[in-house]
């Protein structure tokens, strides 16, 4: 059984490094979405041997999903991360570490 991952802000380093590192040990994924800012709407980031084209962090839903990794700002982290309270979130910022 594999998870279906989110990833926001997978056009900058950080985004683009945790798609690498998933794919290179060969995380369990069942599905996998590359979200970003509106002017990197569309951008293509690569997930293994797949390329994915990015989708808008400003309307995903994040329902049905396991696991959102964000490697966006600490401004952004914040307005974005409690969209995805149900799901297990991980956040390169040290925005939200220890609020809650």
């Amino acid at each position: 059984m594999g998870y279906k991952v989110v990833v926001a802000g997978a056009t900058g380093n950080v985004g683009r490094e945790m798609l690498n590192i998933l794919a290179e040990r060969e995380f369990p994924v069942d599905e996998i979405t590359a979200l970003a800012s509106r002017r990197s709407l569309g951008t293509e980031v690569s997930f293994g041997d797949k390329t994915l084209k990015c989708k808008d962090l400003d309307t995903f839903d994040f329902t049905g999903w396991d696991i959102a990794l964000f490697a966006i700002g600490s401004d952004a982290t914040k307005i974005y991360a409690p969209r995805a309270q149900d799901l297990c979130p991980a956040r390169s910022s040290g925005r939200l570490r220890g609020d809650r």
